[in-house]
């Protein structure tokens, strides 16, 4: 798959066959990572590759707190409220966006197929296997080492699709940390950051087909000099 093919077709994927990923595949995706960039060449990531029994009992503690609304424990930086006019990008291009192309007119029981669809992320949407990544805590606070973390995180989701998987980067495998370290084994001294789902997207799912809606690049896009 060409580099700008791969960059149009990666996509958020929620449903997942039952298929197991490789660990060969995944050791081929976590090497090609090595080479993602970062400032300064100084790699600050950190990976936890979870499968088999461990990823099970994970989305079994990660459900449990998930259901009983369980108040997050993020210690990744985040504001309470994000800047009006991406809030409204989120509202519209995505929730608006989902709950129409996976509820549409004429959809019986919603609310309850909306809470089932929600305590399905809390499991990880049933993906076989999953990335966290993490980093040592004083990176929290260096914005080039947020962007390096972003640049790896994209790098799993590209080098995964290449190997005919989907991928979601997700928030909520990390809104408790120490239920990671515990089952992981992980320091105190790092921070977690976000996990990405990986495994053999369901093609055929509802909502792995929503309509992608992008902002005009003029929106965003300013050329000078030109």
């Amino acid at each position: 798959m060409e580099i700008i093919e791969a960059i149009h077709a990666r996509r958020s994927i929620r449903a997942y066959k039952s298929d197991p990923v490789p660990k060969k595949v995944l050791e081929e995706i976590v090497e090609a990572c090595q080479w993602a960039g970062s400032p300064g060449n100084m790699q600050p990531w950190e990976f936890a590759i979870l499968g088999g029994n461990v990823m099970k009992e994970f989305q079994k503690r990660l459900a449990e707190k998930v259901e009983t609304k369980a108040a997050s424990e993020l210690e990744f930086p985040s504001p309470l409220k994000v800047p009006e006019l991406y809030d409204r990008r989120r509202a519209e291009y995505y929730r608006a966006n989902f709950d129409r192309y996976v509820y549409p007119p004429g959809t019986v029981d919603v609310e309850q197929k909306k809470r089932a669809h929600f305590l399905k992320g809390g499991r990880l949407f049933d993906a076989p296997s999953a990335i966290i990544i993490y980093t040592d805590k004083a990176f929290l606070n260096i914005p080039w080492g947020l962007m390096s973390l972003g640049i790896i995180a994209q790098t799993v989701c590209l080098a995964a699709l290449a190997r005919g998987l989907g991928t979601c980067i997700m928030g909520r495998p990390v809104d408790w940390p120490d239920m990671l370290r515990d089952l992981l084994g992980i320091p105190q001294s790092k921070a977690m950051i976000c996990g990405i789902t990986i495994g053999y997207p369901d093609l055929e799912s509802r909502v792995n087909n929503v309509p992608r809606i992008r902002i005009p690049l003029e929106d965003w896009a300013h050329w000078h000099g030109f």
